[in-house]
C-alpha cells in the first residue's frame, strides 16, 4: 500500500513538472509568434485598424467577461443535459464544446481565408490548438494541484490516437503549402470520423 502511495506521489510530481515545462514551451512559442506577426504587420499585409486601442481593450474585456459568464452557465447545465439527452460526456467535451466554444475563431479564420490571407487563417486555426495543448491544459493541472482537485494529463487510447491522427493529418495538409477542395473534404471527413468514434465508444 505504501509502495502504491509513493508511486502516486511521484507520478503527480512528474505531471506537475511536465505542466511547468509545457508552460515554458508555450511562452517561447508566443515569443516567436509575436516576432513573426510583427514582421507580418510591417509588410502591410493587414488592414489599418479602425478601432482605437482603448476601444479594443474595452471590447476585449467585455467580451471575455461575457464568454466567461456563458461558460459558467453552460458548465452548470451540462450535466443535466447530458443525462437527459443521453449524449456521452466525452463526445460533449471533445467535440461539441470546442466546436461551439471556438465559433468566433472559426469565423475569423474563414473571413481572413476569404481575403486570401491563408497564413493568418492557418495561424488562427493551428494556434488555438497549440494554446490549448501547451498552455491551457498544463495551467488547469497546476490550478487543480493548488485547489486540491485531482487532474492529470493522462489520456486514454482514443484521446491519444485522435491527437496523433489530427497532428498527422494537419501536417500532411500543410507540408506542400497548397490546398484544394478535396483536401477540405478529407479534413471534414476526418473530423466526422473522429466525432463518430467519440460518440460511439
Amino acid at each position: 500500500m505504501t509502495h502504491v502511495r509513493v508511486n502516486q506521489v511521484m507520478g503527480n510530481h512528474s505531471i506537475k513538472q511536465g505542466s511547468f515545462y509545457m508552460n515554458i514551451i508555450i511562452t517561447k512559442y508566443l515569443e516567436i509568434v509575436l516576432k513573426i506577426m510583427s514582421n507580418f504587420f510591417n509588410f502591410g499585409m493587414l488592414e489599418h485598424p479602425t478601432m482605437s486601442i482603448r476601444d479594443a481593450w474595452t471590447l476585449l474585456i467585455l467580451s471575455t467577461a461575457f464568454v466567461g459568464w456563458m461558460a459558467h452557465i453552460l458548465v452548470h447545465n451540462l450535466e443535466d443535459a447530458v443525462h437527459e439527452l443521453g449524449i456521452p460526456e466525452l463526445f460533449v467535451g471533445v467535440i461539441l464544446l470546442p466546436f461551439f466554444g471556438n465559433a468566433a475563431e472559426h469565423f475569423a479564420a474563414v473571413i481572413v481565408a476569404g481575403k486570401d490571407k491563408m497564413d493568418l487563417a492557418i495561424a488562427i486555426a493551428i494556434g488555438s490548438s497549440v494554446q490549448i495543448a501547451l498552455f491551457v491544459a498544463p495551467v488547469m493541472v497546476l490550478l487543480g494541484w493548488v485547489l486540491g482537485v485531482p487532474l492529470t494529463l493522462e489520456f486514454g487510447i482514443l484521446e491519444t490516437s485522435a491527437t496523433f491522427i489530427s497532428v498527422l493529418v494537419a501536417n500532411s495538409i500543410l507540408t506542400d503549402g497548397k490546398t484544394n477542395w478535396l483536401e477540405g473534404v478529407m479534413l471534414l471527413g476526418s473530423y466526422i470520423i473522429l466525432g463518430a468514434a467519440f460518440f460511439l465508444i
